[in-house]
């Protein structure tokens, strides 16, 4: 029951980030927690809430929390519904997507081309770890028109509910970049200003460092600002909507200006499984010599969600 008197029913699959999530004969839905006033289940729920310290360890990975099995949940019940931090989740959360994409043509044109994109978040008391992998390639008539990958790691400390520390590791290579390797090592912090079911929208600044290697000019490494966010928005509890940018100013070698901007949309065609459509967008005003400063790709590819 909501606080307006409304009555849903249908099996409960999760409360997590402030959404319960309802499986009803009209489909998934999802309300908002603090609207809740009154849960009843026929089997019992594993409802998460704030326990006693276990340990330095133990802490540090799952705080204090703990799991109660009930059939019932109101604000005066033996656990206040405002107490409840989550139902039916583990201590270690984890989501991601995986996407491919390509074409294939023969005749007078032949062509091929493979798009790839993973992404993984892993969440556990205070902690989160974001992974994601890149990989395109192409050719025409034989000759290799596209061939470049990328590894990002990101991992964030909260120190508060929305204050958090950040680290992180980025891994490129792009073969028509003349780009043998370019690794990037960023520390910062970072604040995020909302993460429910429906909106996360996070924010991070900071320093790194940035090693190069090109295949026509010599290797460097330099100190570099970085400021960067997240977006993802989920539209009519169906479609989602995302944007990750990353910009970085390096203070050496001619203060290059490189920016990573990834936007899109995932469309639900059945169950888990979406189509996607991605544009990237890939900025270094210092490229290697007779390089473009710009590269971008339209990705359109099909998906699932774990």
């Amino acid at each position: 029951m909501t606080h307006n008197g409304d009555r849903l029913s249908g099996e409960i699959v999760t409360m997590e980030d402030g959404i319960l999530t309802l499986d009803t004969e009209y489909g998934e839905m999802k309300i908002e927690w603090g609207k809740v006033v009154h849960v009843t289940s026929t089997k019992p729920m594993k409802v998460r809430v704030s326990g006693e310290k276990k340990g330095l360890v133990s802490d540090f990975f799952v705080g204090g929390h703990e799991f109660r099995h009930v059939t019932e949940l109101r604000q005066d019940g033996p656990i206040p519904i405002s107490e409840v931090k989550g139902i039916n989740i583990g201590h270690i959360r984890h989501d991601g997507t995986i996407t491919l994409g390509g074409n294939h043509t023969t005749g007078n044109t032949n062509t091929k081309a493979v798009n790839a994109v993973s992404r993984v978040k892993i969440q556990a008391h205070r902690q989160r770890l974001d992974l994601e992998g890149k990989y395109n390639y192409g050719e025409a008539n034989g000759a290799v028109t596209a061939r470049n990958w990328l590894f990002q790691l990101k991992y964030d400390y909260f120190l508060t509910e929305k204050v958090f520390l950040n680290t992180s590791n980025m891994l490129e290579h792009d073969r028509f970049q003349n780009l043998q390797l370019r690794t990037t090592l960023g520390a910062g912090v970072g604040y995020q200003f909302f993460n429910t079911g429906q909106l996360s929208l996070s924010s991070t600044v900071g320093m790194a460092y940035v090693d190069e290697d090109y295949t026509t000019v010599p290797r460097t490494q330099t100190p570099s600002a970085h400021a960067g966010y997240r977006f993802e928005a989920t539209l009519w509890s169906r479609i989602k909507i995302f944007q990750r940018f990353d910009g970085y100013y390096d203070f050496k070698y001619g203060n290059a200006i490189r920016i990573t901007m990834d936007q899109g949309v995932r469309i639900p065609v059945y169950q888990t499984l979406y189509v996607s459509l991605e544009y990237d967008y890939r900025l270094n005003t210092k490229p290697a010599p007779d390089r473009k400063e710009v590269d971008d790709a339209y990705i359109f590819g099909v998906g699932f969600e774990f």
